[in-house]
């Protein structure tokens, strides 16, 4: 093939077969046999209404070339069924000492589309000792559906081989489970068309009894609930009554009235067990939203709640006179044999009455569709990559699983570089069954949704020209007659969400970025009006001081009515924005422009010597107030504080979790996000509810100091932080380098047990089980590749989509 064989490398493919069975790929290390041929593929394709099918069973090439290293596979098929020809190219490539690349190519030129499901089995070449994924250390088996898509299997002498997808929007998967449930109080339900739910799987305990083993991926699979059936569970007849209120019950129909105070409802366990799908109903009448929770429960004592499906169910309406129905189901993963407890009741804190009946779970035997599209004449790929690693933990297994897939996409640069590559990835995807296109969701806590700001930081990370056009025009489709942008993108339900925050601004950013990037025509009309909303939304004076209804950064726990012009990062932003629309060719004048920054740099109070969070609240300092700042010096190459705002700003941050094994112990690892600074010895507290900028939501929130260190009370949030260490670089700061070594560190090794990406660290905690699970693997802090950039740590060319 002209493909020299991987220098210094132990992996080595060999094609096994003959002329008449067709030909395949085993895996070896050395001598060593680590996977079998077990066909590179199987595959079933059907017409769009599933009349006409035909499978593939362990698909072989008819012809292959290559050597150790590089081996390609091909084959042309006539489909009697369909009617039609199939070619199928089958290549495996050894990129480095330990990962296999492997690409399966699909075309076909009969019919004007096919749904298909591929599957690949990858058998290991004995039985393996266990089986491993990203969150399990020993899995038993069946479906996995986790943080990140990985799974492998540890050989007898103790080598580990693991196995990665790339991306959902190039793989066309998706790991959405559930949809929005607007309009109905909000909160999550299960799909009921359910896309992906088996992309990974092991082989089961029965089947590895049986001597099969595998580990699996399946792409283009659909759960279809609606087409299948169900089995109605028994439900225990006692239940435990929760709060205050008192409970009857007659036949079906159970009636509460609750006491005003804390949540009050009825608790009882459940038939629902791990790795099955269920669905959950009932009827409501009465005065009272319904709250519904589903819990772990491990040994008897209550755990978290559950992820998927069913989720943040606080305030399902209901009406005194009228019956209402509820209907959602979930999809439970593997959730190592806890049992599931439900909580159905009352959490508004009001008095009133409410009635349940007909309560029903059943489960759901859902009917196996196929979803992906082969269309007329267009080559399809799916890629997937192997590694190969001795086995040390579970914790290097997680961590090599990002920074493997990383560089099986040919990615250069640091390890925490690597990890959020890789993690990002694994959270773009496309949008539904029905639709394709690309899809960033923040994290799997997150998802459904797609977050403006969310997918701004996440994309421009990357050069990828398909991925950072096709998002932001998504975007480019919600903007309002007015001008401005949407905040929320989800699949299955619809987002009416436009308001004045930042989002125009980072649209408006992002456009300028493309432009320059790919040298893209962009939509005069959208930009026209996107620059009219900025203008006059965020100056109706036209005096370069900005007002707005919302902070217009990450920490948006409030609105502000009337408008306000009390906070710095509103002022640097706006000031950014008329940067970026003189940039992309609008007139703003140089007076308009210094009268912005001027004002941004009035946020800077001399005496205290740090930037103003908020001028009504003077002892608050935030790193986000140098987000405008960095977004300057990145796109416009210049500054608009003074070196002696920023380093004085970075020096009256406290740096905190400091730990003797970082790369600078005599320094702190983390920093807060938002944090009140005292006159103490001390230097800082955490905001209490009667010092706090939130209203309400600080009241609620910080009475009781159980949030101090934790989101935006104090919590250590690695984009913003990073990003502020490096306007601390360029302006001269002495600490910058070490503090983002540090910050680094942390992100992969302050909780060892959590080596990845996170929407925040503490900084006040005794535990890390008293860490958030719904802040594992937020995708936005691969921005910190730009902030490389800037920093001169990374150049573009070692990101593979840079062209």
């Amino acid at each position: 093939m002209g493909a020299a064989p991987v220098s210094g490398q132990n992996l080595r493919l060999k094609v096994e077969g003959t002329p008449q069975q067709g030909y395949g790929v085993a895996l070896y290390d050395g001598n060593q046999k680590l996977l079998k041929d077990a066909g590179a593929f199987s595959l079933h394709l059907s017409n769009l209404d599933l009349t006409s099918d035909t499978t593939f069973n362990e698909w072989r090439g008819a012809s292959w070339t290559g050597n150790d290293s590089v081996v390609v596979l091909q084959k042309e098929t006539y489909m009697k069924a369909l009617d039609s020809k199939l070619t199928a190219k089958v290549t495996y490539q050894i990129v480095n000492p330990h990962i296999v690349k492997k690409t399966v190519e699909l075309l076909q030129p009969s019919m004007l589309s096919m749904y298909y499901i591929l599957r690949e089995n990858n058998v290991p070449a004995q039985q393996p000792k266990k089986y491993v994924t990203f969150e399990q250390d020993n899995f038993p088996g069946g479906f996995i559906h986790e943080l990140f898509p990985s799974a492998g299997f540890v050989t007898a002498d103790n080598t580990t081989v693991g196995f990665l997808t790339d991306a959902g929007y190039k793989n066309q998967f998706t790991r959405t489970t559930r949809r929005r449930f607007s309009g109905r109080g909000g909160g999550f339900v299960g799909m009921r068309k359910l896309p992906d739910p088996r992309l990974f799987s092991t082989a089961t305990p029965e089947e590895r009894a049986q001597g099969k083993d595998y580990v699996r991926l399946t792409f283009g699979e659909m759960f279809n609930l609606n087409a299948g059936t169900e089995t109605v569970l028994p439900l225990p007849q006692k239940f435990m009554p929760e709060g205050k209120l008192s409970v009857s019950r007659k036949d079906s129909l159970i009636t509460m009235n609750c006491q005003s105070g804390a949540k009050a409802g009825i608790r009882l366990m459940t038939p629902i067990s791990g790795q099955k799908v269920y669905t959950i109903s009932f009827k409501v009448k009465g005065n009272l939203p319904v709250a519904l929770k589903l819990y772990r429960v491990k040994n008897g004592q209550q755990g978290p709640e559950l992820e998927h499906g069913v989720k943040y169910i606080d305030a399902f309406p209901s009406k005194p006179d009228e019956w209402t129905e509820f209907k959602g189901s979930i999809l439970v993963p593997y959730i190592e044999g806890d049992s599931v407890s439900m909580f159905i009741g009352n959490t508004s804190g009001k008095a009133g009455k409410m009635q349940i009946k007909n309560l029903a779970i059943a489960e759901n035997h859902a009917a196996i569709q196929p979803y992906n599209i082969l269309p007329l004449g267009k080559k399809e790929t799916k890629t997937t990559y192997i590694f190969v690693e001795p086995w040390k933990s579970h914790r290097d297994f997680m961590i090599d699983s990002q920074s493997r897939l990383a560089e099986g996409k040919g990615f250069k640069g640091s390890l925490i570089e690597k990890m959020l590559y890789a993690n990002a990835n694994m959270l773009n995807w496309i949008t539904s069954v029905n639709d394709f296109t690309p899809f960033s969701v923040p994290n799997m806590n997150y998802s459904p949704d797609m977050y403006n700001r969310d997918s701004f930081w996440t994309t421009v990370a990357t050069h990828n020209k398909k991925l950072n056009l096709a998002i932001w025009n998504q975007w480019a489709k919600t903007q309002t007659p007015e001008g401005a942008i949407g905040t929320i993108i989800t699949p299955y339900m619809g987002s009416v969400e436009a308001k004045d925050n930042e989002a125009t601004i980072e649209w408006l950013v992002w456009a300028l970025v493309n432009q320059r990037r790919y040298g893209v025509q962009l939509p005069k009309e959208k930009i026209d009006k996107a620059v009219s909303f900025v203008l006059n939304s965020f100056d109706e004076n036209h005096d370069g001081i900005c007002e707005s209804h919302f902070s217009m950064s990450q920490i948006d726990v409030c609105d502000y009515v009337p408008k306000t012009d009390r906070l710095a990062v509103n002022q640097g932003m706006f000031a950014v924005a008329l940067h970026t629309i003189k940039a992309l060719g609008y007139d703003i004048s140089d007076d308009y422009l210094n009268k912005a920054e001027s004002a941004y740099r009035k946020f800077y109070d001399p005496k205290r010597k740090h930037l103003l969070f908020d001028r009504q609240y003077p002892d608050l300092i935030s790193l986000t107030d140098l987000v405008p700042e960095f977004l300057s010096l990145w796109l416009f190459n210049q500054p608009m504080l003074t070196d002696e705002m920023v380093v004085n700003q970075l020096n009256h941050m406290p740096y905190l979790n400091k730990v003797p094994n970082s790369p600078h112990p005599e320094m702190g690892t983390t920093a807060p996000i938002l944090v009140r600074l005292t006159n103490d010895a001390k230097g800082y507290s955490y905001m209490t509810s009667d010092y706090q900028p939130f209203g309400e939501f600080g009241k609620t929130n910080y009475a009781d100091h159980s949030r101090d260190g934790f989101y935006y009370n104090g919590g250590s949030w690695m984009r913003a932080e990073y990003c502020a260490y490096v306007v601390g670089l360029k302006h001269g700061w002495p600490k910058a380098k070490e503090m983002m070594e540090n910050r680094a560190w942390a992100e992969i090794n302050l909780n060892p047990k959590w080596p990845f990406s996170k929407e925040f660290i503490p900084t006040h905690w005794k535990s890390t089980d008293e860490w958030w699970l719904s802040t594992r693997g937020l995708s936005w802090n691969v921005f910190i590749l730009m902030a490389d950039e800037v920093a001169g740590l990374r150049t573009p060319d070692m990101d593979p989509d840079y062209k």
